[in-house]
């Protein structure tokens, strides 16, 4: 790393260094600081929405849960009803 660092300053000098970095800002190697922060507030923001929507998502997907638990034991009863009714209508007794 030393010898690249003699390199810079002795070989190319601060115009040149100051070039280079320039150059990398222009061409998106580095990033100014003002950037940097929009981007992470940006992706802050994105995932404090995500976290939103997959409480609202688990909320619903519990109350999707409990009305199924629910119906279940209603399901139940209709199909045997059903199933009652088929065999009375078959002429066979229940």
């Amino acid at each position: 790393m030393e010898e690249f660092a003699s390199f810079l300053t002795s070989d190319i000098g601060l115009g040149g260094i100051l070039s280079t970095v320039m150059l990398l800002i222009i061409f998106g190697g580095l990033v100014p600081w003002r950037q940097h922060r929009s981007a992470l507030a940006e992706k802050d923001r994105q995932i404090e929405e995500h976290r939103e929507d997959k409480i609202v998502q688990r909320k619903i997907i519990d109350e999707q849960a409990s009305q199924i638990s629910l119906l279940i034991p209603k399901i139940e009863v209709s199909v045997h009803m059903a199933e009652t009714l088929k065999k009375l209508g078959a002429g066979e007794g229940p």
